[in-house]
């Protein structure tokens, strides 16, 4: 599976010394890595289909200090897709108001319900990127509905919603970033998301990082949103919980029934 990093506080971050650490997961994820951050308004993005620890960019990127206020970053484990620059993580939306939306994904979308007939839009050949298209056609649909350009509360409603529709036979880790907020969601039955909160700031990651001191999972099933290193609001549970053991047992079944 890929892994997720991300970063949300109040005050500027240097990140450098915990992105070298979720990097160097990356030859369990060896097909692209990508980074994307704000400084205050300004929006740094970069990505890469190579192996991280092997990426000379990226070395040369974090020798410089990246300081964040809000960061996403992603190591990918191609369940679809070929290795490509436009297969990487995080994926840039842009919606009807001139707004650009941070997004990564970790998961498999086993049931593409919502998602017919995206794949005629995207760049690259992921579901994740066709999730984030729909995701973008809710804000723009609810924006129009609405007459203006949607609030906090808004647009919590509508990645909410879709969290719950989205997430029915889907593996549906999200680490969200609208230019405000970032919002974290997990539907698996096993730990696959973690946050740290400390002094006005909240870390997210797939597996705990430092010594793993002050980690805690992500309330699973459920939107959450942060803003300024706090959380700001958490949806009910919608139930639709994706057990990723069963599913690995179920492929390694498939492949020995073919061989």
């Amino acid at each position: 599976m890929c892994e997720l990093f991300a970063i949300n506080s109040r005050h500027l971050v240097r990140a450098n010394r915990r992105l070298r650490e979720f990097f160097q997961d990356s030859p369990y994820h060896p097909h692209g890595w990508g980074l994307a951050w704000y400084e205050g308004k300004r929006l740094q993005y970069h990505k890469e289909p190579l192996t991280a620890v092997d990426s000379n960019y990226l070395r040369h990127l974090l020798e410089e200090p990246v300081r964040a206020n809000r960061l996403v970053a992603h190591i990918r484990n191609a369940t679809r897709g070929v290795t490509s620059f436009q297969n990487c993580h995080p994926f840039i939306g842009r919606d009807t108001q001139d707004q650009r939306w941070v997004i990564a994904h970790n998961g498999t979308m086993l049931n593409p319900g919502l998602l017919v007939g995206y794949d005629q839009w995207i760049e690259g050949d992921t579901d994740s990127e066709q999730v984030v298209l729909f995701l973008m056609d809710l804000i723009n649909e609810a924006s129009s509905r609405a007459g203006h350009a949607l609030d906090r509360d808004e647009r919590f409603v509508v990645l909410s919603n879709a969290m719950a529709s989205l997430s029915d036979f889907n593996k549906l880790n999200l680490v969200i970033d609208d230019g405000e907020c970032t919002y974290v969601h997990t539907n698996t039955v096993q730990h696959t998301l973690f946050m740290r909160q400390m002094a006005g700031t909240a870390f997210f990651c797939t597996r705990p990082l430092d010594d793993g001191a002050d980690w805690e999972p992500v309330p699973q099933c459920r939107l959450i949103s942060f803003k300024d290193g706090r959380m700001r609001r958490i949806a009910p549970s919608h139930g639709r919980s994706f057990d990723d053991e069963l599913y690995i047992r179920m492929l390694a079944a498939e492949s020995s029934r073919q061989s």
